[in-house]
């Protein structure tokens, strides 16, 4: 899937942490899980966030770890029938610093990923396979340009495979905290460009969990186009 699992997982905390804005926040621990599925393979991913210490009108530090893993389907040549099957794995553990006000969240990220990538059947000349180690960084923000309009932005990227992400997701509250719009992602991933249009539903609950779901248009740089969907969820404690 050739996605950032930053990325897959980062929608959980924006719903998490932008209510705490302008407030004293205990300390806090949000689970996150994230199941994507798309016209050539699918990506679960999983994670959780930690302030450390009190945060004090929404300001103070914030650890994030991730994890995940993603198959996928190419053709080495379009002129050739068979298909390589790419198996990836990564995680994260990024320590940031958070913002808040009445103009959103914002948190800052930096830390070390971890990239894996492995391709089925090998290819000899391929030099982008086996895992890597590099440094990482994030910003993960929700800004709030208008009373009932909300609009997320994640920006992250690894030297490890020079992996990025960037995202956004804008959304009207239609009541009760649910957020309808659209998104839009530009990522590149072990030489593959891709780009996704769609629309999202941030903010349905069921008792204490909270679900997002998301639809719409996936396209690489190959060409190849095709539809996706996802569906996430995290829980507070």
């Amino acid at each position: 899937m050739r996605l950032s699992v930053a990325f897959c997982c980062v929608m959980k905390l924006w719903l998490a942490t932008a209510p705490a804005a302008a407030e004293v926040v205990s300390p806090r621990v949000t689970t996150f899980l994230g199941i994507e599925g798309a016209f050539d393979g699918g990506h679960f991913s999983a994670g959780v966030d930690a302030t450390i210490g009190s945060h004090v009108d929404g300001r103070g530090f914030a650890l994030r770890a991730t994890a995940g893993t993603g198959l996928s389907q190419f053709r080495a040549d379009p002129l050739l029938p068979g298909r390589i099957v790419e198996v990836t794995q990564t995680a994260r553990l990024l320590l940031g610093w958070r913002e808040s006000g009445s103009w959103g969240v914002a948190t800052l990220f930096i830390g070390g990923a971890l990239e894996s990538r492995r391709l089925v059947p090998a290819l000899l000349w391929d030099t982008q396979t086996g895992t890597r180690f590099g440094p990482a960084i994030a910003l993960d923000a929700w800004l709030k340009p208008m009373e009932r309009v909300a609009v997320h932005v994640f920006a992250d990227y690894t030297t490890a495979y020079h992996a990025g992400t960037l995202r956004v997701a804008p959304g009207y509250d239609i009541g009760d905290g649910l957020f309808v719009g659209p998104e839009g992602t530009l990522s590149f991933h072990h030489g593959t460009l891709r780009t996704r249009l769609g629309l999202h539903v941030t903010g349905l609950r069921l008792g204490a969990l909270g679900l997002r779901f998301s639809g719409g248009w996936a396209m690489d740089r190959a060409g190849r186009a095709g539809p996706y969907g996802a569906m996430s969820l995290w829980l507070n404690y």
